[in-house]
């Protein structure tokens, strides 16, 4: 138990305790009749606006460094972490979970092998690679035996960052075409795009990549 009090274990200390918080509340929470994880569960969507949603001067950026600029990233954090497959508050407990136990191992190593701990920070940072990692295996585990019983609509506002094809028409900027755009659930969406460089021409059939502005309109680049 000195362990879980002595210096440097203060990060890791705190995310048990509130994982501990949190299974306490869940108890108290079901012989009320509710739960936490169903307020989990109507979190917004985790999609938020990452996927490619950035406000940009497009007379001044490249469409390759707008890509570049893109939320690609960030949606692909999301996804490998597992936050977007399971409820935040399952995610939530099993990092919180992990980190502590992390960090409390990887506190007893150094104490075993140097006769002292390590810095919070240092022990922090230590402790997060295999705190996320594990995370991800739970949450992907979790995410295949859920029940499947949530919508698979994804709104529109969510298909920056997708790939599609020009459907229909020629599109210049001024003059939108249709791109039929497949989202990850393999939702067929139809969106009115316009190039992002000022004197693209991007024929009917081209494939394309979706970027949408903070003002509401999709641009497109050719990907064909």
């Amino acid at each position: 138990m000195s362990l879980f009090f002595q210096s440097g274990t203060g990060p890791f200390t705190l995310a048990l305790a509130v994982v501990l918080g949190l299974f306490a509340v869940e108890i108290l929470t079901l012989l009320l009749g509710g739960s936490l994880l169903a307020v989990g569960a109507d979190a917004p969507d985790l999609d938020l606006d990452m996927d490619a949603d950035f406000d940009i001067d497009t007379q001044d950026i490249p469409a390759s460094d707008a890509l570049a600029h893109g939320g690609a990233a960030p949606s692909g954090l999301l996804g490998w972490s597992g936050l977007r497959d399971v409820p935040f508050l399952i995610w939530l407990v099993s990092f919180l979970t992990l980190f502590g136990l992390s960090g409390l191992i990887v506190q007893a190593l150094a104490n075993a092998l140097t006769g002292g701990a390590l810095p919070a920070i240092a022990a922090s940072l230590i402790a997060l690679a295999p705190a996320l990692t594990g995370t991800r295996h739970i949450a992907n585990a979790i995410a295949r035996i859920m029940p499947k019983s949530e919508t698979s609509a994804m709104k529109t506002r969510f298909l920056g960052g997708h790939h599609g094809v020009i459907s229909q028409g020629t599109a210049r900027r001024g003059k939108p075409a249709e791109a039929r755009i497949k989202d990850r659930f393999g939702n067929t969406h139809y969106l009115r795009v316009e190039p992002l460089e000022d004197d693209a021409v991007i024929p009917q059939g081209a494939a394309v990549h979706v970027i949408r502005r903070k003002d509401g309109m999709f641009y497109v680049v050719d990907i064909s």
